[in-house]
């Protein structure tokens, strides 16, 4: 009878332990990288995993809202995933001091391009994006179709 009692003890601490030690894999580093007890290393894989998330709309104009949206809150990584590299630096050299001013007024298409029009609401000025209709249609098996916006024009 005590041999029995104490394996089913054991069993019960062994259960305990491992449920313990589960729920802390579980929830652990995301509790810990909250509660600022994680070391960098783990912090720096979390914040990698945001950076790597990214989506890439079918529509031409969500896709360059997006485009506006990361260029507005200077997301370099986010700017440069939506568009070339050419139109990256483009934005780059405009500066985003009114970034988060852009409003879309309108779009139009022409031969495999949707051009997306944007105002800033503080400068007047006008802003219009070439998105390529056969990139974001053209998405990978995850979903992806980096770098569809091709083409950036201002005026004013």
């Amino acid at each position: 009878m005590k041999s029995t009692i104490r394996n089913r003890a054991a069993a019960l601490g062994i259960a305990t332990v491992a449920g313990l030690s589960g729920v802390g894999l579980a929830t652990g580093p995301a509790m810990a990288a909250d509660a600022s007890l994680a070391d960098s290393s783990s912090q720096s894989a979390a914040s990698d995993v945001g950076s790597q998330s990214i989506y890439y709309p079918i529509e031409a104009g969500k896709y360059a809202d997006e485009l506006v949206i990361a260029w507005g809150q200077d997301s370099t990584d986010r700017v440069e995933a939506f568009a070339t590299d050419e139109v990256a630096e483009k934005l780059a050299d405009h500066g985003d001091e009114h970034g988060s001013h852009w409003r879309n007024s309108g779009a139009e298409g022409a031969a495999g391009t949707t051009y997306i029009t944007y105002r800033n609401t503080e400068t007047g000025e006008k802003m219009t994006l070439g998105v390529s209709n056969q990139a974001i249609g053209d998405q990978d098996e995850w979903g992806a179709a980096p770098h569809a916006v091709y083409r950036v024009d201002f005026d004013g």
